[in-house]
């Protein structure tokens, strides 16, 4: 708002009284811009001082202060001889009749309701300013007693500033009516549009509700369709579980045949072979004693297969026996028994720090013996074999690993190396079954876990494997230093 340049009142002196810094910056910019001199006070005593030391036109305060409030720095300022005369305007919400009372109790001016608007608030310091002189000639004698609220008044001011007080508090009122009826009108029209909007939310509940009706009844037939598809799967599954068992004991059956039936002649192969090269082989020629060694060759490796055999059918048969066990002395045990194969040669055991498991002690070591006597198979060749036992992390899991510097294998055959009679080098080369990985691999997941290897063609071969989640919480919570992932228990202070 800029300054008018016929304002008969420019650069009169306009006193505040506020507390607030936001308030008394917003007011002195306003009367500041309409050309008038302002001062400020922070509070009632502030304002006192500040007016007798100079006088102003007005005086603008706010009611509630501290120190001072406005209602008793007006009744200080009526009462002073000096400044009486100077016109009090309470800035306040007008919220009780008391208000309107107490100002005219302490001789008010006028009021001016907060929140205010900067033009109503200019129009009226120009009235009130303008009617000064007419406070000055207009004089009440005698004062007025009033009971209000159950409490005395005595009002002592002047008829000009009753007048200006009450037309103040009317505009007030007027002003807070038509802000009522602005607010009417804006309830109306929200009642308006949250009607409309129930309307249409309730249109939007009913289609919900009738699709929730249909998706009901397209739920109820699927529970029943499911529940029929239950029926038949536990029925087909009660089938299988019947062919299963069926199947098992034919395969026990079969297991018994072959102990018996098929180990029987081999028995006899393998004794009457023998008994012709103990007896006869003096009268045998040099190409017939070769061939019965051949035999007997033959026939004791086809019992080492039926024994692997065996030995593998019986594996899923098994349950396991799990308890807390050292892999290190299960790996000892496994090279104590390997003694007999590696006398006289030179192997570089490397066995590192590994962790113990809840395991089938028995079973783990069958794996052990198998990888560590194909490590010592593989590494026949070697002027001086490395056999390497312990763990890794893996992809943020935890594995146990053999690894030897032997013969290897071509990787593009790995596929087959853990299946049934599969190998992957020839009996010339390095004897075998063919059914010791495939043991291997049913163990390692019979406890959860899995086995994959790496090679190279002369260049040796790396088998790791994991266990599952077979760990003991017991023994963990035993020892807090413990790191225990995928079925593995190991002390902080020994890991890798």
């Amino acid at each position: 708002m800029g300054q008018s340049k016929g304002n008969f009142f420019n650069g009169a002196e306009i006193l505040i009284a506020e507390d607030s810094q936001t308030q008394a910056e917003q007011l002195t910019h306003y009367l500041s811009m309409r050309g008038y001199t302002v001062t400020v006070a922070r509070n009632g005593k502030q304002a006192l001082a500040a007016a007798l030391r100079s006088k102003p036109a007005l005086i603008i305060t706010d009611v509630v202060m501290p120190e001072m409030d406005g209602y008793t720095l007006c009744k200080e300022i009526k009462s002073l001889p000096a400044l009486k005369d100077v016109p009090v305007v309470l800035l306040t919400s007008l919220s009780r009749p008391q208000d309107i009372v107490k100002g005219l109790e302490c001789s008010a001016d006028s009021f001016i309701r907060k929140p205010y608007d900067d033009k109503y608030l200019l129009s009226r310091v120009e009235y009130i300013l303008t009617n000064v002189q007419l406070r000055k000639t207009e004089r009440l004698q005698v004062g007025v007693q009033l009971q209000f609220g159950g409490q005395s008044h005595f009002i002592t001011a002047e008829k000009q500033q009753i007048l200006d007080l009450l037309i103040s508090t009317y505009e007030g009122a007027v002003q807070i009516n038509e802000e009522l009826e602005i607010k009417q009108q804006e309830l109306l029209q929200a009642k308006e549009t949250l009607e409309e909007r129930v309307a249409e939310r309730t249109a939007e509940l009913a289609q919900t509700n009738q699709q929730l009706q249909i998706e009901l009844v397209e739920r109820k037939r699927a529970e029943a369709e499911i529940k029929k598809l239950n029926e038949d799967l536990e029925r087909r599954v009660a089938e299988r579980t019947a062919q299963l068992a069926a199947a098992n004991h034919e395969l026990e059956a079969f297991s018994y045949s072959v102990s018996h039936d098929l180990r029987a002649p081999l028995r006899h192969i393998k004794g009457f072979t023998l008994l012709l090269i103990e007896e006869y082989s003096p009268q045998l020629a040099p190409e017939a004693q070769q061939r019965l060694k051949r035999i007997q060759e033959v026939t004791n490796k086809m019992a080492r297969m039926i024994d692997d055999l065996l030995n593998l059918a019986r594996l899923d048969r098994r349950s396991m026996a799990l308890q807390m066990v050292s892999l290190n002395s299960l790996v000892e045990n496994v090279r104590r028994n390997l003694e007999s194969e590696t006398s006289g040669r030179k192997i570089d055991w490397r066995v590192g720090s590994l962790p113990s498991v809840n395991c089938d002690p028995g079973l783990v070591e069958q794996v052990f013996a198998n990888l560590l006597s194909n490590a010592v198979k593989y590494t026949g060749r070697c002027e001086h074999a490395v056999i390497e036992i312990d763990q890794a992390t893996i992809e943020g899991q935890p594995v146990l690993f053999v690894r030897d510097n032997g013969a290897g294998f071509n990787p593009k055959y790995s596929d087959r190396l853990f299946g049934t009679f599969q190998r992957l080098h020839s009996d010339e080369e390095f004897e075998g079954t063919g059914v010791g990985l495939a043991t291997v691999q049913r163990i390692i997941r019979k406890h959860g876990g899995r086995i994959w290897a790496e090679a190279e063609v002369n260049k040796g071969a790396t088998f790791y494997f994991s266990l599952g989640e077979t760990a003991n919480r017991k023994d963990k919570d035993s020892d807090p230093g413990a790191v225990r992932i995928a079925g593995y228990s190991h002390s902080a202070s020994a890991s890798r």
